[in-house]
């Protein structure tokens, strides 16, 4: 059966209404599709650095910076959480421990944003290593005590790697 034009105009209507026809069309010449220049102030990916959305620090004082900082939120969420349980009687994670879990991803965001110079090195690796698996921890229903252990251990971590890195920074020139 043949299509009438009237059909076909409404089935033309209805597709460039809902965005299916004409947007396609008007975009066939790549002259006219936007460009989207590259933001200075948005952090670009780099896949040698990691997962990190954030850039690398620019220098092993910069990085130490950035650690001080999640480590003084991760010292401020534990100390608020103070004894309150892991869990409630439904066994979901209590908004206190939530901060600390989420004060723990913090440092976790500051490690992973290295410099180069420090991406090999074995210290760090096992550091974010150490984070990384307390994260986990602090994920999982546990009792107080365990998730008060992997938070002060991710606090501990995290202090030595900056004391390691204060060291180095210290030791050079400019």
């Amino acid at each position: 059966m043949p299509i009438r034009k009237p059909a076909l105009a409404l089935a033309l209507a209805l597709a460039m209404m809902l965005g299916l026809g004409g947007h396609a069309l008007a975009q066939t010449d790549p002259r006219q599709a936007p460009v989207t220049p590259p933001t200075p102030s948005r952090p670009q990916t780099d896949p040698s650095l990691g997962f990190s959305p954030q850039p690398a620090a620019g220098s092993l004082k910069d990085y130490a910076g950035l650690l001080q900082d999640a480590q003084s939120q991760l010292e401020t969420a534990i100390r608020r959480s103070g004894d309150e349980p892991a869990g409630n009687r439904q066994n979901a994670m209590t908004p206190a421990r939530m901060d600390v879990k989420a004060a723990a991803q913090r440092v976790h965001n500051a490690m992973l944003r290295a410099p180069r110079e420090l991406r090999d090195d074995a210290v760090y690796e096992s550091a974010e290593r150490s984070v990384r698996d307390d994260l986990f921890s602090l994920s999982q229903p546990l009792s107080l005590d365990e998730t008060n252990g992997a938070a002060r251990r991710v606090l501990n971590t995290v202090d030595t790697l900056r004391q390691k890195v204060e060291q180095r920074a210290g030791g050079k020139s400019g």
